[in-house]
């Protein structure tokens, strides 16, 4: 039984979210990838809301589904929605079941 929970819980872990939405706050760039090195390959207008479907930790760029343009990144800082952006960034790793401890 203990080793079917922790299934559970490390496939509840692991279980990609389900897009949210979130609302622009800015004319933002869409890039190809998550850095400001990567191509611009649209414009994000102000006020838009678009989906979510991952963020880089702390929800510094956010990959967004867009119906009215391209899908690609953004800084996640000028989307509002801040339970949009924790529903889909990852956990820092905290090692809640004690995985590999000396």
């Amino acid at each position: 039984m203990k080793s079917f929970v922790t299934l559970a819980i490390l496939a509840a872990m692991i279980a990609p979210a389900a897009a949210a939405d979130a609302r622009a706050t800015g004319n933002l760039p869409i890039r190809s990838g998550p850095g400001q090195f990567y191509a611009q390959i649209g414009t994000l207008p102000n006020g838009e809301r678009v989906g979510i479907s991952r963020c880089t930790r702390k929800a510094y760029w956010c990959k967004i589904i867009y119906d009215n343009g391209p899908d690609g990144w953004v800084l996640g800082d000028y989307l509002v929605g801040a339970a949009a952006k924790l529903h889909v960034t990852p956990p820092e790793f905290t090692n809640p079941l004690g995985f590999m401890r000396n």
